[in-house]
């Protein structure tokens, strides 16, 4: 069987472009791969739509930075051909997102000839695709489907609602002592840490013991968002409450406080009202299987994380 390891091992320049990196998720596979840079990849190509502060600190790690847009399928199909392996983080922040196609990030890699392709996605994808800032990924999926027989090794790794996304209301949560989201606060969802969905992916890979599929990614166990306000007092050591807010108020305090564009803030916006919607509810034991231990909790997440979330942080 073909894995990704073998293309690897089998390559001279063992190479691997990441795109959506100007994105949290896209980041965070970046950073993790940079991590380990000169044992399996010797070059990582990051790709981003605007550059900003976390394509600085990929550049920063070693990063080749290539400017991407979904207008652009020449320079797609250029950037590709430039790796071995292509890790295709939705394109959220491109202006196009919505009324373009961003399915040409997957037939970009048919055209580049890519050897290994991954698609990152979410679960429970078919009911996501309701919500209109997540409609584009479920199209990104079909076409993933279409085109995966004619490239070497492909994977689909579908991930949770990632509890990381807190540290955008960091300052919210410490100056006004409470976390303000759209989500229902007695809704149950499984959420998943950036950093280990982003090694367990590496692990898959660079294992080969890991085949190309399908990986559903979750943590360890259902919570809600009053679990997660608990969480939060436990390691910051102050009474945090969960209030939940209106959808439009929690996109203009992302836009405004955060300097999260547009896209980004309303598909956070449709990740929560996922959560409401009971979407996200699904535990799985992929991502425990990838890393060799139990994913970290949201206590675990925040305790780690705690002095980013105190006063004066």
């Amino acid at each position: 069987m073909n894995t990704f390891s073998s293309i690897i091992n089998s390559s001279d320049r063992k190479s691997i472009l990441v795109t959506g990196c100007d994105f949290f998720s896209g980041y965070m596979i970046a950073h993790t791969i940079l991590k380990m840079k000169g044992k399996h990849f010797h070059r990582v190509i990051v790709g981003f739509y605007k550059e900003n502060e976390l394509v600085h600190l990929l550049k920063q790690q070693g990063a080749e930075p290539v400017n991407l847009s979904i207008d652009d399928c020449d320079g797609i199909v250029r950037a590709y051909s430039m790796a071995d392996i292509v890790v295709v983080v939705p394109p959220v922040s491109d202006d196009k997102w919505c009324d373009g196609d961003p399915c040409v990030y997957l037939h970009a890699a048919e055209k580049a000839n890519v050897k290994g392709l991954v698609l990152c996605s979410k679960t429970n994808i078919k009911e996501l695709g309701s919500l209109p800032y997540i409609k584009p990924l479920c199209k990104m999926e079909e076409a993933f489907g279409k085109i995966k027989d004619r490239v070497k090794v492909t994977s689909l790794m579908r991930c949770s609602i990632h509890i990381d996304m807190l540290w955008l209301f960091r300052r919210q949560i410490a100056t006004d002592r409470q976390i303000c989201l759209s989500a229902d606060k007695n809704a149950k969802f499984v959420p998943v840490v950036e950093a280990d969905g982003a090694l367990g992916l590496y692990n898959m890979l660079v294992d080969p013991k890991f085949p190309p599929g399908t990986y559903e990614l979750t943590g360890p166990g259902s919570v809600d968002f009053n679990d997660v306000a608990q969480s939060v007092s436990s390691a910051i050591e102050m009474d945090i409450s969960y209030n939940q807010v209106d959808r439009d108020d929690v996109v203009e305090y992302l836009k405004a406080k955060t300097g999260v564009c547009h896209n980004v803030a309303e598909f956070i916006g449709d990740m929560l009202e996922a959560v409401s919607m009971g979407l996200l509810d699904k535990k799985t034991d992929d991502l425990r299987k990838l890393l060799g231990k139990t994913p970290m909790s949201v206590m675990d997440y925040m305790h780690k994380n705690a002095s980013d979330f105190k006063p004066n942080h």
